[in-house]
């Protein structure tokens, strides 16, 4: 299981505007916490800029700037609201996404303890959502049946690996078996895109499948 830090692959793809939303958004938010990985975006941004010149020029028609510029009247400035901006606990790339802070979710799940929130994004690849774990408590063991981003957006959790901290970046594959624990010292909340849903290996967690379809 990789952590901490999106890699090049990702950066590089995401400098390029070519991730999927959800995971895109997901680098964005790593980003504000990550001096390290906005410094590598900026140096792939700037390969990009040397690869564009590098490009022979195409002639295009001379009514095509006229009409990105007619588009851009058309588009709607829409100011942020003061109370969004307010909200600082959201990263600011999700919080056109997320209607409230954490506490006033409306979390839903299958124990008081593990909760999850589903975001609205649209992506025809991959899902998102917030999950929500009580300070000191442990989701079921799992694996994933495909691929799992999951950024830390608040406390910690660990694992029979590592342990996982505010603006850490970790993916999870199928060669993958953990059962994430909270810390004790409060609730983690983690924001995640999956691919594929998870798979419970334990035995109570195998009648849970069929659920998480």
């Amino acid at each position: 299981m990789a952590n901490y830090h999106p890699n090049d692959e990702l950066l590089m793809s995401f400098a390029a505007g070519q991730l999927p939303n959800a995971l895109g958004l997901m680098v964005a938010c790593h980003l504000e916490q990550c001096a390290h990985c906005r410094t590598q975006v900026k140096q792939f941004e700037a390969l990009g800029g040397e690869l564009l010149e590098s490009v022979e020029e195409q002639q295009v028609s001379p009514e095509l700037l006229e009409q990105l510029l007619d588009k851009l009247d058309d588009s709607p400035c829409v100011p942020a609201k003061p109370e969004v901006i307010a909200r600082m606990e959201i990263p600011r790339p999700l919080r056109r996404f997320v209607p409230t802070e954490f506490d006033k979710l409306e979390w839903t799940g299958m124990s008081r303890n593990i909760k999850e929130f589903d975001l609205d994004i649209a992506d025809t690849q991959y899902k998102a959502k917030f999950y929500k774990i009580s300070a000191g408590q442990v989701l079921p063991e799992h694996t994933h049946e495909g691929n799992e981003f999951t950024l830390v957006m608040k406390g910690s959790f660990s694992d029979r690996t590592c342990d996982y901290h505010e603006g850490d970046f970790i993916l999870a594959d199928t060669q993958t078996i953990h059962q994430p624990r909270a810390s004790m010292s409060g609730d983690c909340i983690c924001f995640a895109v999956m691919d594929a849903p998870l798979k419970m290996t334990g035995f109570f967690g195998r009648m849970l499948n069929p659920f998480l379809r």
